[in-house]
């Protein structure tokens, strides 16, 4: 979709990356970093000095103490630390649980694996899990269950109810949980971030996965780290140092440098996309779109039944061609998707001019 964005010369609410840049403090801490010769191997769990600074941000905002030399690993992206993660748990015949619409990258990470996918459709009324399905496919070839909250396409969050439920049905398995959690800053009021990392009877057999590039508006740093305990980091990094080894240096010092000097900087991109999220929402209420909740991330759903029956990957093609609007489908995110289901993901993280020009050409339609 952003290739037929750049074709038709569309405004691209498709793929999501932010408009804007990271915060200009931390610019110069890369610059820093640049020209004071930080630009060779890292060490392969990370810079000390970041992972130590992430153990503190990890206890502050979940009360959990990470040992930043055994269980914390900065990677090059989060969607690198799922793969390997799932390249170190997952073997020949064992079975992942993953809701759809997911994540494009899961179901490949597993077959790769030698796994096997068990796809599970999200309640279509509401998107919530469906409980009753999941206690029916959970069995000994269950190797992980794969979270994402806040979720991407559909911005809902994983509740503490949700954690509850989960740990009780995993109570009496084996199963591990990895958690993708790279929108964990932007979630909206009156709603927090709940994660794995802070449901005691989980935290031991889970892994939480995050994002500075989501973080600091920086997607193309693909810079991530993964939070595990030392049990499940040991075999994670058996694979990681093979892969790819270390993550980008002069990012990793500029990260840690910043996080030192901001220490409240988090907050503000809840703020930041929370108003984004209201600017656009705001903008389209005159359209014929229906939108959905969203709680989280910076992802908005909407409903097109009543603009047109065309399905959503047709109706995708001809607002991006013909209205020079461009969004995401949300079918390409399922195995099957629901046979009349109408839904597009546009991406609010952008200038608010952006958005107001979006919400303009929408709402004539």
């Amino acid at each position: 979709m952003s290739s037929l964005a750049q074709e038709n010369n569309a405004i691209n609410l498709s793929q999501g990356f932010p408009e804007f840049n990271p915060p200009l403090a931390l610019l110069e801490k890369v610059k820093e970093a640049l020209e004071g010769g930080k630009n060779q191997y890292a060490p392969m769990p990370g810079i000390l000095s970041l992972r130590e600074i992430l153990s503190m941000r990890i206890a502050q905002w979940r009360g959990f103490q990470a040992n930043p030399i055994t269980e914390i690993t900065i990677v090059p992206g989060a969607t690198a630390g799922l793969f390997v993660c799932i390249q170190a748990l997952v073997h020949p015949g064992d079975e992942v649980i993953l809701f759809d619409p997911s994540y494009d990258s899961y179901a490949p990470a597993v077959i790769l694996a030698g796994g096997r996918p068990i796809r599970i459709a999200l309640n279509p009324a509401d998107f919530s899990m469906p409980w009753d399905r999941i206690e029916e496919l959970i069995n000994h070839k269950t190797k992980l269950i794969l979270i994402n909250t806040p979720h991407n396409p559909m911005g809902r969050i994983f509740s503490r109810e949700d954690w509850d439920q989960l740990a009780n049905l995993l109570s009496n398995s084996d199963a591990m949980v990895l958690s993708d959690e790279v929108y964990e800053h932007m979630v909206f009021d009156p709603y927090k971030h709940i994660s794995v990392l802070e449901i005691p009877s989980l935290s031991n057999r889970s892994i939480a996965i995050s994002s500075f590039g989501k973080t600091f508006h920086a997607t193309g740093w693909k810079l991530g780290y993964i939070c595990a305990s030392e049990t499940i980091t040991t075999e994670i990094r058996k694979v990681y140092q093979f892969m790819a080894f270390s993550a980008n240096t002069p990012m990793q010092w500029a990260a840690a440098e910043f996080m030192c000097e901001y220490p409240n900087y988090e907050s503000s991109v809840k703020t930041l996309l929370q108003e984004k999220r209201d600017i656009f929402a705001n903008a389209m209420r005159s359209s014929r779109f229906t939108l959905l909740p969203c709680d989280g991330a910076y992802f908005q759903i909407v409903e097109y039944s009543a603009i047109s029956g065309l399905n959503d990957m047709e109706f995708a093609k001809e607002i991006t061609t013909k209205h020079k609007v461009a969004g995401i489908p949300v079918s390409a995110f399922y195995q099957t998707s629901p046979p009349d289901q109408k839904l597009l993901r546009f991406c609010f993280a952008k200038h608010a001019d952006t958005l107001l020009k979006s919400a303009e050409i929408l709402c004539r339609l």
